[in-house]
Formats: C-alpha cells, structure tokens, sequence
C-alpha cells in the first residue's frame, strides 16, 4: 500500500509541480530540495486503494513490481483534470507541470483569442 500510496503522489507532483529549471547559462536552479518544488501529504486528496491482484507465470513466486503502478495513472489524471477544469475558458493545453503561472498563462491566452 505505501508504495502505491508514494507512486500516486509522484504522479501528482509530476503534473503539478516538479520541473528542473535553469538559468540563461544553463546553470541548474533546482539543484536542492530548498529550490526543487515536492508534494506532502499535505497537498494530497485523500483517495482509497482497490485490491487487484494478476499473479504473473514468468516468475516462481508469481509476483510483478508495483512502485510504478501509481504513477502511471496519476500523471495523466491529474493533468487531465486540471485542463477539464479550465476547458470552459477556452483553453485545450497546458504543458506539464500545470504551474499556477501556467495555468493562469493558459487562461490568459485564450481569453485573448476570443
């Protein structure tokens, strides 16, 4: 459960915030976890895990990883979501991580081509 619980969480954080930025020189500007924007608990929606499991014949112990399985649909989900939320604005993208600052550029750009 915790590592689902964790890969969830990346997935949002992915689409939500990180990002590694440099300067003009190309010099790193998130090179620590001072400068490096992370998700808490905090910032997570409670949500609730649903058992499934699909025993695997490639191994004997019939097991398969799990620490991705979160990731994979969070990502795309929490995206998805936030676009959905603005759509009625006009907009149809916005580049990941959906940055308060890009999502306002978003709405923004498509209030201006209407």
């Amino acid at each position: 459960e915790g590592q689902r619980h964790g890969g969830i969480a990346q997935g949002v954080a992915q689409a939500l915030l990180e990002e590694v930025c440099y300067d003009a020189n190309g010099n790193p500007v998130t090179s620590t976890l001072i400068d490096y924007s992370t998700i808490t608990a905090t910032e997570l929606p409670s949500f609730e895990l649903v058992q499934m499991e699909t025993p695997t014949t490639i191994n004997p112990l019939g097991v398969k990883g799990i620490g991705e399985a979160g990731t994979i649909g969070a990502t795309p989900a929490v995206q998805s979501a936030v676009v959905d939320a603005v759509a009625h604005l006009g907009v149809r993208h916005i580049d990941m991580p959906a940055t308060p600052e890009r999502v306002w550029d978003a709405i923004s750009e498509a209030r201006a081509g209407q």
